[in-house]
């Protein structure tokens, strides 16, 4: 069973080159095995005519026709030069045909079948390109049409048997063809829209992408209850500056995947990370009455998160985070790399919050404060606030804050 399928994917991947990607390595296997299905379908033309010297002139010239341009593809991978030379086998293999059993009537539409030639370039070629191959198709309909009076009194009517064996083979293979083509065409379509989808809901918010998707041009919206989470790792840099930068990449990338998945959690929206800095808010653009709290649970997380990854690596940089709470400005900037983004004091003063802050610690405005106060304790703090002068802060007091004498500040 495991060599027949090494075989059989050997065969349909004859035209396969390592710079392909999945998709056109896709379009390049199922249009091989469309060479291998109308060659073999050829060969069956003798007994579906019942001997009728017709199929066998058919069998002996596609079947042949297909085989060589098999062979050429693997020995050559020019695929183009393949899909062309398929084209016009669907598309003048059935004129033949139509001809030889006394025209339209007599082969009972016939030339129903090269309708897959522009439905298989439309697969192999794109969709621009197919516009010729369905010209030529109707083309060659027409001349088959203006010579049907003559061919069909030159040539005597087939039996009724083998009509109606053409007949049933006409309406139903060409349809099962198309059938197919547009499920796989519809299939694709569908993945190309998940992953465009899945792209845009990981850049901005899932209820901002739904909008977007809507028609929605210009989205800008206050958020007036939210809590702003901005963390930092301190001492990156000069870290990063000795460090492999293998690890360095391998150490942010988990850590920051951690966050992204504790934030998701908590029901927080990640906004974007700039270097080794993280920003996100709780609030918006989705409203909750908990949103500090919620925050507050996101920056605990983050805190744990990091004294796990620090294991890993030799003496990696500590985390500051900061919180503020109050109303934002949100909205989607840009065209080509469009991002959700924030305004507003809420966000300067969360940004301040996590810069003046201690190294290993949890730093939150008063704002937060008021409204964490019953949960939590903190420690007052008096810090230089760039913009703000003095100011009175507060810092969590965790697990993760050694040495410290808490205060209840309330």
């Amino acid at each position: 069973m495991e060599a027949g399928l090494r075989v059989l994917h050997r065969l349909i991947s004859i035209a396969d080159e390592p710079t392909d990607d999945d998709d056109f390595r896709l379009r390049k296997r199922v249009s091989v095995v469309a060479g291998y299905v109308i060659g073999l379908g050829a060969l069956m033309l003798p007994g579906m005519s019942q001997g009728l010297a017709l199929g066998w002139a058919m069998a002996l010239t596609m079947a042949p026709v297909c085989a060589l341009n098999l062979v050429i593809l693997a020995r050559t991978k020019r695929f183009e030069r393949y899909a062309v030379v398929l084209i016009l086998v669907l598309t003048l293999f059935p004129a033949f045909v139509d001809l030889a059993l006394g025209g339209m009537v007599a082969s009972s539409g016939g030339y129903v079948f090269a309708f897959a030639a522009p439905l298989f370039a439309i697969l192999a070629l794109g969709p621009g390109r197919a516009v010729a191959w369905l010209l030529l198709y109707l083309v060659v309909l027409l001349g088959l049409i203006l010579v049907d009076p003559i061919i069909s009194r030159a040539i005597d009517l087939q039996p009724y048997p083998l009509r109606l064996i053409f007949f049933a083979s006409n309406f139903s293979v060409p349809l099962i063809i198309i059938f197919f083509l547009l499920r796989y065409s519809d299939l694709r379509r569908r993945e190309a829209q998940a992953l465009a989808d899945d792209l845009l809901t990981n850049a901005i918010p899932s209820s901002i992408a739904a909008r977007l998707k809507r028609g929605e041009l210009r989205i800008a919206e206050v958020y007036p209850e939210t809590t702003v989470l901005f963390a930092d790792l301190v001492g990156f840099t000069p870290w990063a500056v000795r460090t492999d930068p293998a690890d360095v990449v391998g150490f942010l990338d988990d850590l920051f995947s951690r966050f992204d998945a504790l934030a998701s959690a908590a029901g927080v929206e990640k906004i974007k990370t700039i270097g080794d800095s993280y920003m996100a808010v709780a609030g918006a653009p989705v409203a909750r009455a908990d949103h500090a709290q919620a925050a507050m649970e996101l920056a605990r997380g983050m805190q744990a998160s990091l004294a796990e990854a620090r294991e890993r690596v030799d003496a990696a940089p500590e985390l500051r985070i900061g919180l503020a709470s109050g109303p934002v400005v949100g909205g989607v900037i840009g065209e080509r790399r469009i991002q959700f983004d924030l305004w507003g004091d809420t966000v300067n003063v969360a940004s301040r919050m996590e810069s003046s802050g201690l190294p290993g610690r949890i730093q939150v405005a008063p704002s937060t404060w008021e409204l964490m106060r019953g949960a939590f304790l903190f420690e007052e703090h008096e810090a230089e606030i760039k913009g703000l002068g003095v100011m009175t802060t507060y810092l969590l007091v965790a697990p993760y804050a050694r040495g410290l004498t808490a205060t209840l500040g309330s």
